[in-house]
């Protein structure tokens, strides 16, 4: 029977990635999501990978001290979140939305501005747009509210515009 859950590392910021591969080369499944932002350079909208959760991993394990002991020797590791002798697994609602369905970070959301304000057309804004704090229509990027590991976090994430007179 698998009992894997969820849980969430804390690491040292720009070091997701290369504890991300040590922890795979343990056998310990890891996922950093990542987004292909909007950057606008020289006048141009281009992509850039990013990483949404800066200074996260996000790992699926039984959690057990053989576990514990695999990801101490990890020196980037600061600390497992969901504190105390027994770390807290994620929220099956928010493990879903992050780690399970991080493929829909990878590409920016659609986004139809109106004269009013704006409608999602597409994207994981779409699925977030209850949590949609702010657009900046300039920068391209949503500020969402969403709740990590019983932490309400604050998160950008690009979008691109629907009609392409905006895009320009």
């Amino acid at each position: 029977m698998d009992h894997k859950k969820w849980y969430v590392l804390q690491v040292l910021t720009g070091a997701e990635k290369d504890v991300q591969k040590e922890l795979h080369r343990r056998g310990v499944a890891a996922v950093v999501p990542i987004e292909n932002r909007m950057i606008r350079t020289k006048g141009k909208w281009q992509t850039k990978e990013y990483i949404i959760f800066p200074g996260y991993v996000f790992i699926n394990v039984q959690y057990t001290w053989s576990q514990y002991y695999i990801m101490s020797g990890i020196r980037q590791i600061i600390r497992i979140l969901g504190g105390g002798e027994v770390p807290e697994p994620l929220a099956e609602d928010e493990a879903e939305l992050i780690v399970r369905q991080a493929e829909l970070f990878k590409d920016p959301s659609v986004v139809r501005l109106t004269e009013s304000g704006y409608e999602i057309v597409s994207g994981v804004l779409f699925m977030l747009q209850d949590n949609i704090k702010k657009i900046d229509r300039h920068a391209r990027r949503a500020t969402v509210c969403m709740n990590i590991a019983g932490t309400e976090t604050e998160i950008k994430l690009s979008f691109r515009t629907e009609d392409t007179k905006a895009d320009g």
